[in-house]
């Protein structure tokens, strides 16, 4: 179960809390890497019905103020929690996320991401990924950009574990 307590809500939120449940128990105890990375674009990818759901629920939520609703550097680099899953698993903390022609703070992920990429712009990417998934194993460090336009994300931390770094 997802804990959305003392986060926004709206019309449109449960809709998506139940595609991310579903979500969730797919990726169970998966290593987060490549082989996870893989069967998400194959089981979840953008040419499924549930890929396109929660793209379009996110950004239904981003009109009802519940995805994406807190401003980190103007419009275009905005953030905002969806939920807590307290599996003793991964743990993950849900976040949305709103980026246009950005890059990002640069940090680390001690437990790694998992990213779902949503392109608003048809020649956006994240991180030179295109509309899909983008799993960052434990370790990894990164500026998240996004360039070519706009994309909303989906993205889910391991015990919300990011380690923001100064400028390198």
């Amino acid at each position: 179960m997802i804990d959305q307590e003392g986060l926004p809500t709206g019309e449109h939120k449960a809709r998506l809390m139940q595609h991310l449940e579903t979500l969730i128990a797919f990726i169970g105890d998966s290593a987060l890497d490549d082989d996870l990375q893989a069967r998400l674009n194959m089981e979840f990818g953008p040419q499924t019905l549930a890929f396109q759901e929660m793209k379009n629920l996110l950004r239904i939520g981003i009109a009802e103020k519940w995805a994406c609703y807190k401003i980190i550097d103007g419009p275009d680099y905005c953030r905002g929690r969806l939920g807590v899953v307290s599996d003793g698993v991964h743990d993950f903390v849900i976040e949305s996320a709103k980026l246009k022609d950005v890059k990002g703070n640069f940090h680390t992920h001690p437990l790694g991401e998992i990213n779902m990429i949503q392109p608003v712009d048809a020649d956006a990417q994240f991180c030179g990924a295109g509309e899909g998934w983008k799993v960052f194993a434990p370790g990894t460090s990164h500026y998240p950009t996004v360039s070519g336009g706009a994309c909303t994300f989906i993205f889910l931390l391991p015990k919300g574990a990011i380690e923001y770094h100064d400028e390198h």
